[in-house]
């Protein structure tokens, strides 16, 4: 997907927006500041607000930070009830993690910009600032303000922690610390990968986990051509457990062997296995086999960044990790809302980008609109996902494990239905669901559909190859009639 895939439509054509409203004069007029300006006020810890107006402070400046900065400028550009501070840890601007193993061909952190430098210091005067490569260490919630690790105290009245997810290194595994072990989650962490590889010609190199980020790795390391050999291995059956069954896991693998990537399937590693200098010189897995190899990346998942929320005594969730959030996303501490991949919601927390970018809609609309239109609540999110995985098409939408887990929704029943006794929501197991199935080993296609036992609704789905029905079926599942 392209970097504007990502980003708010309205939000793209913002800095048009604004210079015609001011040029007639529905917003102040007045002098931007040059880019050298802005950046010494923000290098300097300039903090002052003689606006008057709302300060938001965003922690983090990910992909569902700029979202929410995004929509909270297309809503109040008008208004100009707000001003917006937004904290990056990374030393980038906001960009495109998901297109990540592009970077691998270009090398250029700008090429996945999701808005250019341009587009920050085209917003009205004030209204956004952006402070980069710079921690958040703590929140006082009393005082309203938040330290950084460079010693400035920045005061809010609305807080939106935005501060993401880590990924997930295996520390009770030995060796987890040698040299040769990565992560795949920033630019930082390919930029390592890049350059550990660059004399590691003809070596094998290692990504364990068979997600959708384990793919990314995998083709990401096949990329570099300087591995002679890269092997994936995975502790399940089959890849993309998350998002397909068996069947369509088994012929995404059987694809991407093809394309000379090695599968080690019912796999896990116990140990890692070093030389003198603590170099990775290869793998013992938990079934005594032993592999050689150069490298290992690990991509076995995410773990919600909420140490900044614990510490500032706002509830996280025990089981799980992450920040607590409502219905609105507020958290347990007034003024403090949490979006993304470190919020917990109702237990759960969300590893794709799509629902963080629902929580950023729905805290824009509220803090903007709420006042004449009904508030907006976040509710169960989408997980569908469309990708190109190593060249394969895969494609899952709806209520994709109907069949297996039950039906998440039934449609209402007719008053017809309920007066022979039906009522609504029964039948809530895997009974209550039959699949459309269809596979092709010749073409590797392979697409199941679920529909309810009556055949009247969709519920969700699957598709292996051949993607090219889930422009019409995503957007209208579940329950499509």
């Amino acid at each position: 997907m392209t970097n504007s895939t990502w980003n708010d439509p309205e939000a793209n054509v913002l800095p048009d927006k604004v210079e015609e409203l001011q040029q007639n004069g529905e917003i102040p007029n007045g002098d931007q500041p040059s880019e050298e300006v802005q950046q010494d006020k923000i290098i300097n810890g300039d903090i002052s607000n003689p606006s008057g107006r709302k300060r938001v402070v965003v922690v983090g400046l990910g992909m569902v930070g700029i979202g929410f900065i995004e929509k909270l400028m297309k809503y109040d550009v008008k208004r100009r009830e707000y001003d917006i501070i937004v904290i990056g840890e990374e030393p980038h601007l906001a960009y495109n993690r998901v297109g990540l193993t592009s970077f691998f061909q270009h090398r250029q952190v700008e090429n996945l910009y999701l808005n250019p430098e341009s587009w920050y210091s085209s917003m009205p005067e004030g209204s956004l600032n952006y402070h980069l490569n710079s921690l958040v260490t703590s929140i006082d919630s009393d005082k309203k303000t938040v330290q950084t690790s460079q010693g400035q105290t920045v005061p809010y009245d609305i807080l939106v922690l935005a501060t993401g997810s880590d990924a997930v290194l295996p520390k009770h595994t030995p060796g987890y610390d040698a040299n040769g072990v990565f992560v795949y989650r920033t630019i930082d962490d390919l930029e390592k990968l890049i350059a550990y590889s660059a004399d590691k010609k003809g070596t094998t190199g290692v990504v364990v986990g068979g997600g959708l980020l384990g793919l990314e790795a995998a083709k990401a390391m096949m990329d570099l051509e300087d591995y002679g050999k890269v092997k994936l291995i995975e502790r399940n059956r089959w890849v993309l457990s998350r998002q397909l069954d068996q069947d369509a896991g088994s012929m995404v693998v059987g694809q991407v062997r093809d394309l000379g990537l090695d599968v080690l399937l019912s796999k896990r590693v116990g140990q890692i296995n070093t030389d003198a200098e603590n170099n990775v010189v290869g793998v013992t897995f938990e079934d005594g086999e032993s592999m050689d190899c150069a490298c290992i990346c690990f991509a076995i998942g995410i773990k919600a960044r909420d140490s900044l929320a614990r510490e500032a005594g706002i509830e996280c969730a025990d089981r799980g990790g992450g920040i607590m959030v409502n219905d609105d996303l507020s958290t347990s501490k007034k003024d403090i809302y949490a979006i993304g991949e470190c919020a917990s919601w109702q237990t759960q927390t969300f590893g794709l980008i799509a629902p963080g970018i629902e929580m950023a809609d729905v805290l824009a609309f509220n803090l903007t609109q709420a006042k004449a239109h009904t508030p907006r609540k976040f509710k169960s999110p989408d997980l569908s996902t469309k990708l190109k995985l190593l060249g394969v098409d895969v494609a899952s939408f709806g209520d994709f494990f109907a069949d297996r887990d039950g039906p998440k929704q039934l449609p209402t029943r007719t008053r017809a239905e309920k007066a022979n006794g039906a009522k609504d929501g029964e039948l809530m197991s895997p009974k209550s669901v039959k699949a459309l199935t269809y596979k092709d080993p010749f073409t590797n296609v392979y697409k199941k559909y679920l529909f309810t036992t009556d055949g009247k609704y969709l519920l969700g789905g699957m598709m292996i190859g051949d993607t090219s029905d889930y422009g019409m079926l995503y957007p209208r599942s579940p329950l499509i009639s």
